[in-house]
């Protein structure tokens, strides 16, 4: 009885979770092993601007995902590597037309 609670076992362990994504389900909007950049929020005073990233709070010269962060206005966020962050990305198509 024991051996067969231990064989049991042992095949539970090697099953995959169906609802996992597959080996190569990763996004290509993935930047260095990283997730995805999202800019939540914007907030800026005059004497400062702070931008929310993957709900964490950045300044200029912080550094997300090892990319430093060369301006924040309220058009956006622009990282050294050349990416901006937009809160609301641009239209580039309408439908029917």
């Amino acid at each position: 009885m024991l051996a067969l609670l231990s064989l049991t076992q042992a095949s539970a362990q090697t099953l995959r979770d169906p609802t996992r994504p597959g080996v190569g389900a990763q996004g290509s909007a993935q930047h260095q092993g990283g997730q995805k950049l999202v800019l939540n929020s914007l907030m800026i005073t005059d004497h400062s601007a702070t931008a929310i990233i993957n709900n964490k709070m950045f300044t200029t010269g912080d550094r997300v995902q090892g990319v430093s962060i060369t301006r924040i206005t309220k058009q956006g966020v622009w990282l050294a590597d050349g990416r901006q962050l937009k809160l609301y990305p641009e239209v580039t198509a309408t439908k029917g037309q």
